[in-house]
């Protein structure tokens, strides 16, 4: 494990089963001043036990989808399970609807090709540190279409309709309950619902599902 220089503010863990890919990748992230790499893996599973042993937890994981031993499905779950405020950025030759969709829906914070520009992946993972995602115009297109097929299915109530649009903001949960003066249990209850009626895992997903349907026409400001 390599130790990160302190003026290296977006730590990053990165699993590829490729050594000459994920190698790569690390010299090019290392090279971005903000980021420094100080987590490698050759699958998921290396990699959430490199995690739990270090003393300081990634804020950004990259994950290959196809890995032996555990692929990038599993850790992507496992991550979101155990350490809910890592972000996850999918970097795959797998790039096409289903991928996007069940990973963006299980938390992933970004899915990308593999053959992506040097720029855009470090505006990606710019935003997703700053923003928590970054979605490319298709993935955009591929989560409206999925999710205007939920939307009809969704009845929601005014609390639900503002709990909702209150997420669009830079409000955590606890704040939101305070704005709203509902019990914090009351707002992981909403919370929770909506996971489960939209079959989503992050707050992301769920943000992105309020803006891309309509349901938000545009961010909450923080009251």
């Amino acid at each position: 494990m390599v130790t990160v220089s302190p003026n290296k503010i977006i730590r990053i863990a990165i699993a590829d089963d490729i050594p000459i890919l994920r190698k790569g990748l690390i010299l090019l992230l290392n090279s971005y001043k903000p980021c420094g790499v100080d987590i490698e893996a050759n699958n998921g599973q290396e990699l959430i036990n490199k995690i739990k042993l270090a003393e300081n937890k990634p804020d950004i994981c990259i994950l290959d989808i196809s890995m032996p031993v555990m692929d990038g499905y599993e850790t992507l779950s496992v991550i979101k399970q155990c350490w809910p405020n890592i972000k996850v950025v999918i970097l795959s030759v797998h790039y096409n609807e289903y991928t996007i969709i069940r990973t963006v829906r299980e938390g992933a914070s970004c899915c990308l090709p593999k053959e992506v520009d040097t720029d855009e992946l470090f505006t990606a993972i710019k935003q997703v540190h700053n923003k928590g995602y970054y979605h490319t115009e298709l993935v955009k297109h591929y989560l409206t279409n999925s999710m205007y097929e939920d939307v009809r299915k969704l009845k929601l109530n005014k609390n639900e309709q503002e709990f909702l649009r209150l997420c669009c903001s830079d409000m955590s949960y606890k704040q939101i309950a305070l704005q709203m003066e509902l019990s914090p249990r009351t707002i992981d209850g909403y919370r929770d619902d909506l996971f489960l009626k939209l079959n989503i895992k992050s707050r992301s997903a769920l943000v992105m599902f309020a803006l891309q349907t309509g349901l938000v026409t545009s961010p909450s400001e923080k009251a």
